[in-house]
């Protein structure tokens, strides 16, 4: 039987708040002048943007109203995600895309390189040559070049030079911002969890354009002081142990269906392992190594599966699986992710194998055909770990 959120603080209005706060603040610093800086990928440090005074803004997106738009350029057997965050782009149906000035564009999965290609053609693109590998020295002197120049880009864009100080107080403010975020997933440490994934996710958002991010620490630390006041609750808690605890790995969660059905059908998501993440946030910039080099080193270790081999996703999924008690994983796989698909097999087995855990991998889109199949994969699995 379906069981509803008991007690929901949080919600897709909460995160409308922000995000309608932070555009109407985009739009007043874009009118003075300041430039905004689309991104796709989480290897991009957002810190060196912000020295250079712009304005990052993540731009995948997780709807399919803009397939038809897409699939006039695109395949139709593409990634979701791709082809969502093209449609939009070309259609001009994104606020966010439209006001950006230029884009950067890191170099990950195949299918996102070669639809960066077509999207130079509509905004003024750079690509980022990402090293597919961090385990060799080589790799990391590349990539801390690749941001050298990156950065000299910035400054040429944005008439503003980025000095040591700027980048010195961006990586203390976005390792204070990541240090937040884990704090309020940390609040599912314990013995019963305090939160639903689903306000994991959007306390957590960045609500779009990162102009403001005192003011986001700020909230994420009064949505924490709210979330220990309803935890008083016996009524709330009683209902929170009765559900199995799940951690969402795979594919970025740009469209919510998925974390939405696991606790709409009984459980709770109580970590995420992906990009927006424990995977993009459990990892701090050394305040200590000269700016460049650290921040090459931490974004370089980003362990997505674009990465080859990605033994750090492995070992990230084993050690959330002890912090937080999670009784079963369920991986999600956007279709067409071959990427992802792929890397499942080593998930499965370091799950299975080295944590004696349940796993489940759910490949989908983002349409809503597929709902009563997911509703029933998800029941059983859910039912298994009860």
């Amino acid at each position: 039987m379906e069981k509803t959120l008991p007690g929901l603080l949080f919600d897709q209005a909460y995160l409308k708040t922000i995000e309608d706060r932070l555009y109407a603040r985009a739009v007043e610093e874009s009118a003075m002048g300041r430039k905004i800086v689309g991104l796709y990928c989480a290897f991009t440090p957002k810190e060196i943007v912000a020295a250079a005074g712009a304005i990052p803004v993540s731009l995948c997106a997780g709807t399919e109203d803009s397939f038809p738009a897409a699939e006039a350029h695109l395949p139709v057997n593409l990634c979701p995600l791709i082809k969502s965050s093209y449609g939009h782009a070309v259609a001009d149906t994104c606020p966010y895309f439209h006001m950006a000035d230029f884009l950067l564009a890191d170099a990950t999965c195949d299918g996102k390189k070669k639809m960066f290609e077509l999207l130079s053609r509509i905004k003024p693109l750079q690509m980022l040559l990402l090293p597919q590998s961090a385990d060799h020295e080589e790799s990391l002197e590349s990539w801390e070049k690749e941001l050298y120049r990156i950065m000299a880009f910035l400054e040429e864009r944005t008439g503003n030079p980025i000095t040591r100080e700027n980048l010195e107080k961006q990586i203390a403010l976005y390792n204070r911002l990541r240090t937040t975020i884990e704090r309020v997933y940390l609040l599912n440490s314990g013995t019963i969890p305090k939160v639903f994934g689903s306000e994991l996710d959007v306390i957590t958002s960045m609500g779009g354009f990162e102009c403001d991010l005192e003011t986001r620490i700020l909230e994420m630390e009064s949505a924490m002081e709210q979330i220990e006041q309803r935890a008083v609750s016996t009524a709330f808690l009683d209902q929170m142990k009765k559900r199995p605890k799940i951690l969402l790995t795979g594919c970025p969660t740009t469209n919510k269906k998925v974390l939405h059905l696991i606790e709409k059908k009984g459980a709770v998501v109580v970590a995420m392992e992906t990009c927006g993440g424990l995977k993009s946030n459990s990892r701090r910039v050394s305040q200590t190594d000269e700016p460049l080099h650290a921040l090459a080193e931490k974004y370089l270790n980003t362990a997505c599966a674009c990465m080859s081999p990605n033994t750090a996703r492995l070992t990230l999924i084993e050690d959330l699986i002890n912090g937080y008690g999670v009784d079963g994983v369920i991986e999600l796989t956007w279709s067409a992710c071959h990427t992802y698909n792929v890397e499942a097999f080593q998930v499965q087995e370091a799950v299975m194998d080295r944590c004696d855990k349940p796993y489940l991998q759910l490949l989908t889109d983002y349409s809503q055909n597929d709902i009563g199949q997911l509703e029933t994969r998800i029941e059983a699995f859910l039912e298994m770990l009860c």
